[in-house]
């Protein structure tokens, strides 16, 4: 009886030790750069996403809230740069934002400058995301961009056409 208890013991100890050591190791992924954009293009969609969800939960519309994201951004921005800085600025944020987007100049002379980007309404193609619809994420984008470009003493307007998110921006 002895034997068979230290022979279970024994099979026991040698199944929880191979058990033990069979589990796949953990490794830090190693992600291409267009990896890693997608990763913080759909965070950052996520997390806007949510903010939006957040406050229409709240009772505020999703312009509402991006004003009141808009107004926690101003003191990153510096009004005396004027349409230049602030057209610079947003356009190379807003080509950054995701990897496949395009950007062209639609027209532009010394006090303004239109342009647009395709692909924007991309994660709202199969639909609205996390209860937010692609309009309600651009009326969030116009209370954002409406906040700072007044701050900078800019005229802005945005709209779909074709596909394309058209920006115009006006010196004041």
């Amino acid at each position: 009886m002895k034997t068979f208890r230290s022979l279970i013991l024994f099979a026991t100890c040698l199944f929880v030790f191979n058990f033990s050591f069979a589990q796949d190791q953990f490794s830090v992924p190693e992600l291409t750069e267009q990896q890693k954009q997608e990763v913080l293009y759909n965070h950052v969609i996520a997390y806007t996403a949510s903010g939006i969800s957040y406050a229409k939960s709240m009772g505020k519309t999703p312009e509402a809230y991006g004003r009141y994201v808009g107004s926690l951004f101003t003191p990153f921005w510096v009004p005396s740069a004027g349409l230049p800085g602030f057209a610079n600025q947003i356009m190379f944020i807003l080509a950054g934002i995701h990897p496949a987007n395009e950007m062209l100049i639609v027209s532009q002379d010394e006090n303004s400058i239109s342009f647009g980007l395709k692909n924007v309404d991309m994660p709202f193609k199969q639909g609205p995301m996390l209860e937010v619809s692609f309009d309600e994420y651009l009326e969030f984008s116009h209370g954002v961009l409406v906040v700072l470009a007044d701050f900078m003493a800019v005229d802005f307007s945005h709209s779909m056409v074709d596909g394309w998110y058209e920006i115009s921006l006006r010196g004041k």
